[in-house]
């Protein structure tokens, strides 16, 4: 797969960063740890929000990770109300990932574990958060059912020199002793194979607010009106109306690439200009000419 974008993760063990050399040090992205357990309890990483807004600052895409411990579905919920109260709003680029690599949770056998895995991620998804899950290659072979996550996007550590994981995957941590200009000491070093920030900025989650449906260009498409009542708009926003389209035929320029707010959506040239509107089969219909 091709590279979308170089990065790494950290945590409070890197200290304070020097975001700007690790940006010069052409590093493209980073996942900062949200926090995790100790004997004390549940903590949020001391380091996070200064991590945070420090790459930003830099240029950096940024993402969050958080280390699990929990063993029911209760411990879960206590795991994330704290972290996602840390990430109120922040704006992030990559997924909200679940670190589920602990060998004190293999004794709850692989159904249960992935069990709770998804219902963590799932909940992420419902307080629009755009989630994913991160493991390293044994765990996963060996205590995850990892076909009934394929759903979700996997950040997989493997430090060998080739990826032993066979399984769908979105980004690898291919190193946990890498060294980047601006950070002393060691740290993991990542490849991103997917732009996530269509799909974040077009779904509403981790505090884009929806742009609209992601759209593709197409050539030979037609959008027929046959009803007085189609209206167009200027936005994929049903308030941002321009009016009712005439009865006729209109060249198609993007049409989406999945529904958006419930609707397949067109941009179409009309008097000089481009227009939005729903495909509605009441009221137009999409065909292909060409």
């Amino acid at each position: 797969m091709a590279v979308f974008q170089n990065g790494i993760d950290v945590s409070r063990y890197q200290g304070s960063i020097n975001w700007s050399k690790v940006a010069a040090a052409g590093k493209d992205f980073v996942i900062v740890r949200l926090g995790s357990s100790n004997s004390g309890g549940l903590y949020v990483d001391p380091y996070f929000l200064q991590n945070v807004n420090g790459a930003h600052a830099a240029g950096l895409r940024v993402g969050a990770y958080y280390y699990t411990y929990a063993r029911t579905q209760s411990a879960v919920a206590d795991e994330l109300s704290l972290f996602m109260n840390a990430m109120q709003g922040l704006q992030l680029e990559y997924p909200v990932f679940v670190d589920v690599e602990d060998s004190s949770l293999t004794s709850l056998g692989r159904t249960q574990l992935t069990n709770l895995v998804r219902y963590a991620m799932d909940i992420l998804y419902q307080r629009k958060w755009y989630a994913g899950w991160y493991s390293y290659t044994n765990y996963i072979n060996n205590y995850l059912n990892a076909a009934e996550l394929s759903a979700y996007p996997l950040w997989v550590a493997d430090y060998r020199s080739t990826l032993g994981y066979t399984g769908p995957y979105t980004m690898w941590q291919y190193s946990g002793s890498g060294t980047v200009n601006g950070i002393s000491g060691a740290c993991d070093l990542n490849r991103s194979y997917k732009d996530f920030l269509p799909a974040i900025q077009a779904g509403g989650f981790n505090n884009y607010g929806p742009t609209g449906p992601l759209m593709q260009n197409v050539s030979g498409y037609t959008l027929v009106v046959f009803n007085a009542r189609t209206e167009y708009f200027y936005t994929p926003n049903f308030n941002d109306v321009v009016g009712y389209l005439p009865l006729g035929r209109y060249t198609v320029t993007q049409r989406s690439t999945q529904k958006y707010n419930g609707y397949d959506w067109v941009i179409f040239d009309y008097n000089g200009g481009s227009y939005w509107t729903a495909v509605l089969g009441d009221r137009n219909r999409l065909e292909k000419t060409g």
